[in-house]
């Protein structure tokens, strides 16, 4: 059986991989590691023994620690401090792909409803110039989210090795690229739904 840390009544999840805690984590030491414990753990290879809450733990915390927005929630919430980003500005560049993501879930919206209560084949070929610019739209949103994405991750990295920041400063950046990842992370859904209804 595998030590579980546990600190104010939640697992750490760090400790129970064997990771540092910290915002970013190189993807193969943590995937070994699970890899590892999860043999140790996996209830096929140790029968007879209660091993399932283990195994299911450890699928939570490698769930947990490989998603940047997960593991920054999981790391603010041992520290201490609220990870809901209740209270923070977010950054420019998010605050302006606001509008256009909203306004191209209602051309989606419209365009997918139009296109549904077609009738018959010259109905939807006259509507393949709005939805071609609904695909070509999601198309460029997808790729700026991609875009972010990839920078915020290079910023957890910096998080991670800048040793001269003081704590305030490190859990405000924290907080903020949390908040980041949250936008994204709901976004890139709403935007892989879209390409998905426009793909039927």
């Amino acid at each position: 059986m595998f030590l579980r840390r546990e600190l104010r009544g939640m697992t750490d999840y760090f400790a129970l991989l064997d990771q540092p805690r910290a915002a970013w984590l190189d993807p193969t030491s943590l995937q070994d590691a699970y890899h590892k414990k999860s043999l140790q753990s996996h209830p096929d290879t140790a029968p007879g023994r209660d091993t399932d809450g283990n195994f299911a733990e450890l699928n939570k915390a490698y769930q947990v620690l490989q998603d940047p927005k997960q593991r920054l929630h999981h790391l603010l919430g041992l520290e201490g401090h609220d990870p809901s980003g209740a209270g923070e500005s977010i950054a420019q560049e998010l605050q302006e792909l606001f509008p256009r993501i909203g306004a191209l879930a209602q051309q989606a919206n419209s365009v997918l409803e139009k296109n549904k209560a077609a009738s018959n084949p010259l109905s939807r070929s006259l509507l393949k110039p709005e939805l071609l610019e609904v695909e070509k739209e999601t198309s460029e949103l997808r790729a700026k989210l991609q875009e972010l994405f990839e920078a915020a991750v290079a910023q957890l990295r910096q998080i991670s090795s800048d040793r001269a920041q003081n704590d305030g400063g490190r859990i405000a950046s924290l907080s903020k690229l949390y908040l980041t990842f949250a936008y994204l992370t709901r976004w890139s859904a709403q935007l892989d739904e879209i390409a998905f209804q426009l793909s039927l």
